[in-house]
């Protein structure tokens, strides 16, 4: 029986992502029921409020596109770890369904800014941490020398790989960077952190 009511939860929850992910929260429970196939009262049944299921869909995708510790492995080469972060931190936050749940959470700060929170706890801050830990142990182990705190140095070479790309995606534009471009510039933003951290 659990089994089973967790398929379904599941099952309204794809069903639910795919629509917020397409027209965003003005989505309503009708939608959502007749697209995962099942009554609105199933719906209401495991997510009491559209805010409810909302916020299981941002939590969903930020858990989806979290970055694993395994990224950030001591034993290899400071640069070469943080390059291959930092290409995949990129092409993540250009995914479409990432850029839509990002948009999604910022549109509804103004009636829900508890969703706008859950966003940042679950995806950027469990990055942020993740990487401020990585470099206070790369400082601990005398590999680096961070000028500023842990917290400080990793928000700034996370903000350093957005790059254009990711914000002009953000914003509905094309950077017209190709893969190769946007390599170099991930490498470069490497090199920068680095010399100012030796």
């Amino acid at each position: 029986m659990a089994i089973k009511s967790e398929q379904k939860r599941a099952q309204i929850l794809k069903a639910a992502s795919e629509l917020f992910c397409q027209f965003g929260y003005q989505v309503n429970m009708d939608q959502i029921a007749k697209h995962a196939n099942v009554s609105k009262q199933t719906v209401y049944s495991h997510f009491q409020t559209k805010a409810m299921l909302f916020e299981s869909h941002i939590l969903s995708k930020c858990k989806e596109r979290e970055v694993g510790t395994a990224a950030l492995d001591d034993s290899q080469p400071i640069n070469a770890v943080l390059y291959d972060f930092g290409l995949k931190f990129q092409a993540m936050h250009l995914e479409t369904t990432v850029q839509q749940t990002f948009r999604n959470a910022v549109s509804q700060t103004s009636s829900h800014p508890e969703l706008g929170q859950l966003y940042l706890k679950y995806g950027p801050e469990r990055t942020l941490d993740l990487l401020a830990d990585y470099l206070q142990r790369q400082d601990d182990l005398g590999r680096l020398t961070l000028a500023s705190s842990a917290q400080n140095s990793a928000m700034q070479l996370l903000l350093m790989f957005h790059g254009k790309a990711v914000y002009w995606a953000f914003l509905g534009g094309e950077s017209q960077e190709n893969e190769a471009e946007r390599a170099l510039y991930i490498q470069q933003c490497v090199e920068l952190f680095l010399l100012g951290n030796q």
